[in-house]
């Protein structure tokens, strides 16, 4: 009986780590499910009339804009036009919203009031897929995602334009420095870009935003990694982009990411205090405030 009963419990051992399983698995079922509907519920629909991609201006209109339309908005009442070939740096002290500018240009954070308009069409307007293509960005931190350097230039693009590829490393500068590695283009760069430097993760990632020669550049802070060739770098990438009519937006701290712009933006708790030709406007916001006689008597 006692070898009985120690076969049986050996035999059903599988039968009874099956059933301590159970609702494990009925779980995991259950939130497949519910990740397929919604997946299913936020596929784009193809449009029936396809805008042309822009090529003109970017219009700002009374925006308001923040991470959740049932938070209140960071950025409050912000207008502005640029016209192709324009260069634009937001500056501003931290928590101004300079970033949230950026963020909603590219259609990360929403438009809770006003609108964003490229060539007189809201951004909601376009085919985002289409529009992707004509919209590059360097975010703050820079993330690359597991594969080679080519793979991240060239945004995973089942293409590989290799021209592309060579067209916007060449473009940021970076083209030098990428075939020193011990596979050029197509040395791996691990999780998160873990095996490159800080600033070669920053530059590679300007050549990700200048694929496909976007009509609009959106730059956050692209400098912060960058030694003093990378600012030079950085200053002619910028230079080049406007010189083939494109619309570049840098959010800046520091003077020199601004050097190759011709417009300036001042925020201040997340409202437009001054904006127009850089040159006014770091005048004004450098000057000392108007005394008022009449009160200091």
């Amino acid at each position: 009986m006692i070898a009985a009963s120690i076969l049986t419990s050996r035999a059903l051992a599988p039968i009874e780590q099956v059933v301590s399983q159970w609702r494990n698995f009925v779980n995991a079922r259950h939130a497949t499910a519910r990740l397929v509907q919604v997946l299913a519920l936020s596929a784009v629909a193809q449009r029936p009339t396809q805008l042309p991609l822009p090529t003109e201006k970017l219009t700002l209109e009374w925006l308001f804009t923040g991470p959740d339309a049932r938070r209140s908005p960071v950025v409050f009442d912000v207008n502005l036009t640029l016209n192709a070939g324009d260069g634009l740096g937001i500056i501003g002290p931290s928590g101004s919203g300079k970033s949230s500018i950026a963020r909603a240009l590219v259609g990360v954070w929403p438009v809770l009031r006003g609108s964003i308009r490229l060539d007189g069409s809201e951004l909601a307007h376009f085919d985002p897929v289409r529009l992707g293509a004509a919209i590059g960005y360097l975010p703050q931190t820079v993330q690359l995602l597991e594969g080679t350097v080519a793979d991240n230039i060239g945004r995973f693009s089942a293409s590989h334009d290799t021209e592309a590829i060579l067209r916007a490393a060449r473009a940021a500068r970076v083209h030098d420095l990428i075939v020193t590695m011990p596979d050029g283009y197509e040395t791996r760069v691990g999780e998160n870009g873990s095996i490159l430097s800080a600033g070669q993760r920053q530059r590679i990632g300007l050549a990700r935003a200048l694929y496909g020669d976007p009509f609009l550049l959106v730059l956050d802070e692209p400098n912060s990694n960058l030694d003093m060739d990378g600012d030079q770098a950085l200053t002619e990438a910028i230079a080049d982009a406007r010189g083939r009519g494109a619309i570049v937006v840098v959010v800046a701290h520091r003077p020199s990411a601004i050097a190759a712009l011709n417009k300036v933006l001042f925020m201040r708790e997340g409202r437009q205090v001054a904006f127009g030709n850089k040159d006014a406007v770091l005048s004004q916001i450098s000057a000392p405030p108007t005394i008022d006689r009449r009160q200091s008597a």
